[in-house]
């Protein structure tokens, strides 16, 4: 797992081979799938004898969907395959004019995907962590993207989906068969709709070039901190006006970085000119530190390879998620530095700045997604805690406790409804239906009795859950 949370309990890496372990969360039994026929298998037997199950790919999860006590593991990790094409026709959608696109097994990862990709001279619209799945949770959950501000979403680019269902049938989804379900599986999150065995995606034409540029800055005070980080809240929606996305951190008290993003940027000093205005704050404020370091790619795997790290794994990490708009980042942004920075010591602040452009311009209606993805959300905010092994059980509640407390305060500052990215929120989301489903979540619900009467698939704050 990607998260010690959801494994064993009082059992860890290190933990000496002769101590008894509990099973905790830990599937009972798995079935390694090698084929679509054992996933069909699977949910055939785990329907019949209803017993709980869950899907595992990479494990990569926030919520602890591929996890389960006393259930049943379908592994689709050997699942693989990249196939191209030039002129993909999904099926029953005859008549149809072809398009480029990429098919890809259940199994396939973002690195690998973006290497095949590369040596094709195509482009693909998916996620910034080496690897993460490109098929299933991410995917389902809507899978935000540093290209999504030139196409959109993930969910706004899958032609179709070949999905094990909750009555063990093999079936395709597209916009011309099984269109509730492909209205579903493009937002309505993972591990609730069926077992993804591949899915198609739109691919692209290369980028013209793209910059990664590392800005960092080290300030004097934490009252310092806070004021730039103010700063550049108000300036952030001129900065993605340009078309820079990327992701920042305070990794200190007195410490902010901004790994910016630029596609189709002419040469680093043009997206280095939208950051003028951090540079004109830490020059009017002595002894703060400021470096900017940029490469222009003439690729994005290059760009990728070189700048996107992979996600860190075998720790306890708990985060809390809340989408900001656009119009909150320049009308709250002193609210917002504050919870930023002032928080306390043992919580962290990240944010994901991928919001906007192609996203604002799809139709909200057309995929399952939660609406307010369109609704000029810039950023997708994660408040994170994490602990050390031999932390008492009370203190972790308190440590879970405090990241909903300041995501609950970030949702009511944040103009979007408490609306959250469903992939990286919190486990314990007291408002899950509207933050994550928001006003999609009723028809998700009567789809996911229409194709999984029985409740076949369940998972922690999914549609159909509770």
């Amino acid at each position: 797992m990607q998260s010690t949370v959801w494994e064993s309990l009082g059992c860890d890496i290190d933990t000496p081979r002769n101590q008894t372990c509990k099973q905790g969360y830990v599937p009972t039994y798995s079935v390694e799938a090698q084929e679509p026929s054992d996933v069909s298998k699977a949910v055939s037997f785990a329907a019949k004898y209803k017993i709980k199950l869950v899907v595992k790919n990479t494990g990569h999860d926030y919520l602890g969907r591929s996890s389960g006590a006393g259930s049943l593991s379908i592994w689709t990790h050997l699942l693989k395959g990249i196939t191209f094409t030039e002129k993909f026709v999904a099926d029953g959608c005859s008549g149809a004019s072809g398009v480029p696109a990429v098919t890809l097994g259940a199994a396939e990862q973002w690195r690998d995907v973006y290497k095949a990709a590369d040596d094709r001279k195509v482009i693909v619209v998916g996620g910034a962590a080496n690897s993460v799945g490109a098929a299933g949770g991410w995917l389902q959950g809507g899978g935000h993207s540093p290209l999504g501000v030139l196409h959109g979403m993930g969910v706004d680019n899958v032609l179709q989906f070949t999905v094990v269902k909750a009555d063990g049938k093999i079936v395709k989804a597209n916009a011309c068969q099984n269109k509730d379900l492909f209205w579903a599986l493009r937002g309505g999150g993972g591990g609730t709709w069926g077992v993804t065995l591949d899915v198609t995606y739109k691919t692209y034409t290369p980028l013209s070039g793209i910059v990664g540029l590392w800005f960092t800055s080290n300030v004097t005070s934490t009252k310092k901190l806070t004021s730039l980080t103010e700063v550049f809240f108000r300036t952030l929606p001129n900065i993605t006006d340009q078309g820079i996305r990327g992701y920042a951190f305070w990794p200190s008290p007195t410490t902010f970085a901004f790994l910016a993003i630029h596609p189709n940027a002419p040469d680093v000093a043009t997206t280095n000119s939208s950051l003028v205005p951090l540079f004109d704050w830490a020059a009017q404020n002595s002894g703060t530190q400021v470096l900017s370091a940029g490469i222009l790619h003439p690729t994005f795997y290059s760009f990728f390879t070189r700048w996107i790290t992979d996600i860190g794994i075998a720790a306890p990490v708990w985060i809390g998620g809340r989408l900001i708009s656009k119009s909150a980042l320049s009308k709250n942004s002193a609210k917002l530095a504050d919870l930023a920075v002032n928080i306390p010591p043992y919580m962290s602040t990240t944010i994901n700045i991928v919001g906007g452009g192609a996203v604002d311009k799809v139709d909200p209606e057309s995929t399952g997604l939660n609406p307010q993805w369109r609704n000029h959300a810039l950023v997708t905010w994660n408040p994170g805690t994490g602990w050390s092994d031999d932390t008492p059980a009370s203190t972790v509640d308190l440590l879970k406790e405090s990241v909903t407390n300041v995501t609950q305060q970030l949702g009511k500052i944040g103009g979007l409804d408490q609306a959250a990215y469903f992939n990286e929120a919190d486990p314990q989301e007291p408002q899950w239906k509207k933050a994550f489903f928001g006003k999609h979540y009723d028809r998700l619900l009567k789809i996911k009795h229409k194709v999984d009467p029985q409740g076949v698939f369940t998972c922690n704050r999914c549609v159909g859950s509770d």
